[in-house]
């Protein structure tokens, strides 16, 4: 089996590292520092809960005793999926205090 060799070679901006690449436009964004970096971020934390609706029509989630309110069953299924962050539950409790 025959390896396909690079075309061009660039230049970091960097300048410490030479990188062979097979077409003119991805050495060209090597060279500028345009290519998309790899994003490390850390996922938050989320919680677990369960959704309810209300007898009006409310949609809401609980997690414990904790109660957020949602916008329609599409968000509420959402959060029950995915959880909810610990902080976006933080500032739904906090917003309560105020009320």
């Amino acid at each position: 089996m025959t390896t396909i060799q690079p075309n061009f070679v660039a230049l970091t901006p960097c300048r410490t590292q030479l990188v062979g690449c097979h077409n003119h436009s991805s050495a060209v964004a090597y060279a500028t520092g345009r290519l998309p970096s790899k994003d490390n971020t850390r996922q938050p934390v989320t919680v677990s809960v369960t959704a309810f609706v209300s007898p009006r029509g409310q949609y809401y989630v609980m997690h414990g005793n904790q109660r957020m309110d949602v916008a329609n069953a599409s968000t509420a299924r959402y959060y029950v999926k995915n959880g909810v962050p610990v902080s976006v539950m933080v500032a739904a409790s906090l917003s309560t205090l105020n009320q």
